[in-house]
């Protein structure tokens, strides 16, 4: 599956008034100096960082800097020579990682369906030394690698300092203090609220090493984690207000919105994304009871599950090939969308119900929570197998069914465990790719009463990504090919990604106790 939409021409349709506001929700951006690591790794040998500014460099030479933790922001070099005269500029690489494994794949040997501009490689000229580099671009990365690509005979090249600032939005003070059962669950949860921070900018962005922008799917993940933790609740609100401001021209809300110039929605669209605009509303202001965005993002909200209904519905109660071709659910291949489609639809139906019913408009609200329970009623007739024991989508049997069908009050729980471990033993069915998928897993094994299972899944799969060595959460995470990546090349992967931000928020509500 590839995610790639272009519209010619296309045009978003923007509400200045929803922009306004969400311009006036803008958040500061807190700045933490890290300076270069006590040691670093030059040709491969270790040296302390102290003996660094004094070993000459020339051609091929390289420096490898660890940070020690995952950074996003700024990065400032000094350099100077030794030796004879510069009469020649000193020519460097710099590459950027968030894993070392990004640097065993040449960039030039990349040849994905992303653009590989998004690679974090720099090649620049030195005229005069000494200098103080000041990179003009925010990166994401815990190391830096510098090649001396070339100087000249008669100098080589000094490297006397590093440093970077690193940028985010999230507040560190707001967070809750709990006590854990055990160091693997203590480091899951940091892990997964250093995830978040990272992710934590002038909007939730999705990944700020690539895309660095706003998704809706993502941003319900990030809002559900940020509740437990940094409480960016009026980034959040910013967030919901852009999605509402700047929309397709017929009102649906595209599935990601450009915020680093004039916000614009871009011209993907995808099914789930909208529907969640919904349950994302309604979660917030079970958060806030905020009178002010309820008026103002009701309609907005509401139209996403409505479009649905009229436009990618069959007259049999079904969701269209045409809406789940539309729809994410997971990097899984060969993956039929309709069934997991069909549960989100429901969701976003009761979500729809609740928002009316806060907004005093008790009509309307019946309106979606009957559609729901006829979309339940027609989901168990026509996708049930009882043959099988679970849910199909064509002729599919799919562990990402069961989860939809389980969050959606469609399965009866008593056949919730059944089904799951049918769909995940079952011949040729898909698996989970992304964190987001097994979110949702999650929740399904919580929401059938699992909870040890659910426990016992969060720590396996997450906790399998810190086992690499990484300290944030990735993008993409299959442990039977942890070097896959749905791109054509992990080197354009994202290692810190927002939509695998949840264990914090999971282990919050569910597994531990109140926090002290």
């Amino acid at each position: 599956m590839q995610l790639i939409s272009i519209i010619p021409d296309f045009k978003p349709k923007n509400d200045s008034r929803l922009l306004e506001k969400a311009e006036r929700l803008k958040p500061s951006l807190y700045h933490t100096s890290y300076p270069a690591p006590a040691a670093c790794r030059v040709n491969g040998q270790v040296i302390p960082n102290e003996a660094l500014g004094d070993m000459p460099l020339s051609r091929g030479d390289q420096v490898l800097l660890d940070f020690g933790r995952h950074i996003v922001g700024r990065v400032s070099l000094s350099l100077d020579q030794s030796g004879s005269a510069q009469d020649a500029p000193a020519y460097i690489r710099l590459d950027f990682a968030e894993i070392p494994g990004e640097f065993s794949e040449d960039p030039r040997q990349y040849h994905g369906w992303l653009s590989s501009s998004w690679i974090q490689r720099e090649e620049m000229h030195i005229d005069i030394l000494p200098a103080r580099l000041d990179l003009p671009r925010r990166y994401a990365f815990r190391y830096i690698r510098l090649t001396v690509l070339d100087t000249s005979p008669k100098y080589q090249l000094l490297m006397r300092g590093a440093s970077c600032a690193g940028e985010s939005s999230a507040d560190e003070s707001a967070l809750p203090v709990h006590a854990f059962p055990d160091d693997e669950l203590k480091r899951i949860y940091e892990a997964s609220l250093r995830t978040l921070a990272e992710c934590t900018q002038l909007v939730l962005e999705d990944g700020p090493k690539r895309d660095r922008r706003l998704w809706l799917g993502d941003l319900r993940l990030q809002a559900l984690t940020s509740y437990v933790s940094y409480r960016s609740i009026a980034l959040v609100k910013r967030c919901l207000y852009l999605f509402a401001g700047s929309r397709f021209p017929d009102g649906r809300m595209s599935a990601n919105v450009f915020t680093d110039r004039e916000p614009a929605a871009d011209d993907t669209f995808l099914t789930d994304y909208a529907l969640w605009a919904a349950p994302t509303l309604m979660e917030y202001m079970a958060e806030t009871d905020d009178a002010e965005a309820l008026e103002d993002l009701l309609d907005p909200v509401l139209y996403q599950a409505d479009y649905v209904l009229e436009h990618f519905l069959e007259a049999d109660g079904i969701v269209t090939k045409e809406a789940a071709d539309s729809a994410f659910i997971d990097w899984s291949d060969g993956l039929d969308r309709r069934t997991a489609l069909q549960g989100i639809l429901i969701q976003a139906l009761e979500a729809s119900a609740s928002l009316c019913g806060l907004a005093g408009d008790p009509a309307r609200a019946q309106f979606y929570r009957d559609k729901a329970e006829t979309l339940r009623q027609t989901a168990r007739r026509l996708l049930w197998s009882e043959e099988l024991g679970c849910f199909l989508s064509g002729d599919q049997v799919s562990i990402h069914s069961q989860v939809f069908m389980i969050l959606s009050g469609v399965m009866p729980m008593e056949r919730a465990s059944a089904a799951l471990d049918k769909a995940m033993s079952f011949p040729g069915s898909p698996r989970m790719i992304t964190p987001y998928m097994h979110h949702y897993y999650v929740m399904a094994l919580l929401a059938a009463g699992l909870r040890g299972p659910a426990e016992k899944h969060l720590r396996e799969y997450w906790g399998g990504m810190l086992k690499t060595g990484s300290d944030t959460f990735w993008e993409s995470w299959d442990p039977s090919d942890p070097d896959g990546s749905p791109y054509g090349g992990r080197i354009v992967n994202s290692y810190c990604h927002a939509w695998s931000c949840t264990p914090a928020y999971i282990i919050s509500r569910h597994l531990l106790s109140s926090p002290t």
